[in-house]
């Protein structure tokens, strides 16, 4: 995670806010990203969630990088 966290400005919890929207409104409705630790609502989200994930969970910014970094190893091999 530190690595991810370095690519963009970190927000303490008490100030994080929605990566999509910018908005720090509806904090009961932010999820936090396992790998990088953005904030996002979970309306913001395409498509929305109702409810949290159970378990860990990664923002699309974060599976995309998973998903270049597979494809990477898997051309390499």
């Amino acid at each position: 995670m530190t690595a991810a966290v370095r690519t963009y400005r970190w927000q303490c919890i008490e100030c994080k806010s929605c990566s999509l929207c910018g908005t720090s409104e509806n904090d009961d409705q932010l999820l936090f990203c396992d790998d990088c630790d953005r904030g996002y609502h979970m309306y913001c989200l395409s498509p929305p969630m109702a409810e949290p994930p159970e378990g860990s969970w990664s923002c699309h910014l974060c599976l995309r990088h998973l998903k270049e970094k597979a494809s990477a190893y898997i051309t390499l091999t």
